[in-house]
């Protein structure tokens, strides 16, 4: 029998939390499994430092959001487990963890895990990506009105997306990487293969790899935004250009002269300057047993 801890974000739709009562019951059969429910943002980091001595695997159940606070209070020594509740769930797509409460309650018993390497912004832990400018500005935006996600989900995206490319911002960034200084308007460093949903953004990384990746976008008008959109949309790798320049970095710094926002896993961070580093810190992931990445024992 396993102890097992299921940590919520309590405003899930009614369907969710049917879903979520399903792979309750269907975990409680032989195991002892108890829900914990989010009560304001940051609560999922808490409860997870609380309770992870207690428990033989913590389960984060919500979007990237809610399972970035968890990772935030994971060590290496407890496996995690998620139930992707969210919009874009972009950590389930890289994962593969997707279907039934049937499917995803075998996943959390599996003991099939892979380590994920888990970079930091600002002594914040993300799994999937940080970025500082065009979509940071969208996320904040999205934020400031939860209610509005709450009905909206993928649509409110769109349209503020929408907004933003009609008053367009051009952020002046200063990075520091490889001891080069780039001056870019935008830029994204990804820990992880699907950006903004099941876009790819690179076809050779993933949350399996250890290295990051930016990718630093020069001269962004609205003419190459679209390119650069309609290129994920149709599923294309970003390719280099003079516009465009993808580097490999282990410490990177972002600084600007404006007031310029940064996100991390979809959530809103807070503003420039950042410091985006790789480290050593890692968890052990609960995969399906089919992933054709080799899992871990």
């Amino acid at each position: 029998m396993k102890k097992i801890c299921i940590i919520c974000n309590a405003k899930i739709s009614f369907l969710k939390k049917y879903k979520l009562n399903k792979i309750y019951k269907i975990l409680s059969k032989e195991n002892n499994v108890e829900i914990f429910k989010t009560e304001k943002a940051g609560h999922a980091t808490v409860l997870c430092k609380v309770n992870i001595n207690k428990f033989d695997i913590i389960v984060a159940a919500g979007g990237d959001g809610t399972i970035n606070e968890v990772v935030n209070g994971m060590n290496d020594k407890k496996p995690l487990a998620i139930i992707p509740f969210g919009t874009a769930n972009i950590l389930a797509l890289e994962a593969g963890i997707h279907g039934s409460a049937e499917e995803i309650s075998r996943i959390i018993l599996s003991n099939k895990t892979k380590k994920v390497y888990v970079p930091n912004v600002n002594n914040k832990n993300f799994i999937l990506m940080a970025s500082a400018g065009y979509d940071a500005e969208i996320v904040e935006a999205v934020q400031s009105s939860l209610t509005l996600k709450n009905i909206f989900k993928k649509l409110l995206f769109f349209i503020v997306s929408s907004l933003k490319l009609i008053v367009f911002k051009k952020n002046e960034l200063k990075i520091l990487a490889n001891n080069k200084i780039y001056k870019a308007n935008w830029i994204i460093v990804t820990n992880a293969m699907h950006y903004g949903g099941a876009f790819k953004l690179s076809k050779i990384k993933n949350i399996f790899d250890k290295k990051i990746i930016a990718y630093l976008f020069f001269n962004l008008t609205r003419l190459n935004f679209l390119c650069y959109f309609f290129s994920l949309l149709l599923n294309k790798e970003l390719k280099k250009s003079n516009k465009l320049i993808k580097i490999k970095s282990d410490d990177i710094f972002i600084s600007s002269k404006t007031k310029t926002p940064v996100q991390y896993d979809g959530e809103f961070l807070g503003y420039l300057p950042a410091q985006i580093k790789s480290t050593k810190k890692m968890i052990n992931l609960l995969v399906k047993e089919e992933l054709n990445v080799q899992a871990d024992q």
